[in-house]
């Protein structure tokens, strides 16, 4: 079976918040909907299917988002 081709997101796993301007090391604090939403920083983040990003909750597709894994690029 092949690996995943993205990691899979657990509590504790650390992602880096990445605003239009700046990035912000944090870590995942809880994982619901079946892996689609997380909580990072008080504030909840959900899988958007038009990009494959974890985005802010109540924010458009490009808003503030996640970079998952601790050697993630900090993509803008």
């Amino acid at each position: 079976m092949p690996a995943p081709s993205r990691p899979i997101p657990h509590v504790g796993m650390p992602v880096r918040v990445v605003y239009l301007g700046a990035v912000e090391e944090d870590r995942v604090i809880a994982v619901a909907d079946d892996g689609r939403a997380l909580t990072v920083g008080g504030a909840r983040y959900t899988l958007r299917r038009l990009n494959g990003r974890f985005v802010r909750e109540d924010e458009p597709y490009y808003g503030v988002h996640l970079s998952l894994g601790s050697g993630a690029p900090p993509d803008a």
